[in-house]
């Protein structure tokens, strides 16, 4: 069994690479609704409606296409969505996370010293596609 690594992951916007990740985390979550009925003692529930989102901070290099795209997509008047891909190993399809995204922030942090980064959020809109 291999463990991946930063090495073999990368994150890619509308099909394209972003060169220079530092951290990515993509959410999943799903609703709990209590089905209890009227004389029920103990509380029973089913799956609700799933949600996901995530965020990561990306190194702002001016010659990354795919980082700039990224950061230009909230100065756009654009409302179409964007497609993100988690990939966790670059040498299979096993392991690729991929959805329709809403970018909901990305930013530009800078400190002395350090490299400049873009913090990013996003939400997909839609159930992802993929598989672990």
């Amino acid at each position: 069994m291999a463990v991946k690594t930063s090495t073999t992951a990368e994150l890619r916007l509308d099909g394209v690479a972003i060169a220079k990740v530092r951290d990515v985390t993509m959410n999943y979550a799903r609703d709990s609704l209590e089905t209890t009925g009227i004389g029920q003692i103990d509380r029973t529930y089913a799956y609700g409606k799933r949600g996901t989102s995530g965020s990561g901070t990306l190194m702002y290099d001016a010659s990354d296409a795919a980082t700039k795209a990224l950061m230009n997509r909230l100065l756009s008047d654009a409302t179409t969505t964007n497609t993100i891909a988690m990939v966790l190993d670059t040498a299979t399809s096993d392991g690729t996370i991929t959805g329709d995204a809403l970018i909901t922030q990305a930013g530009v942090s800078v400190s002395v010293g350090d490299i400049v980064s873009v913090p990013i959020s996003f939400t997909i809109s839609g159930k992802p596609t993929g598989s672990f």
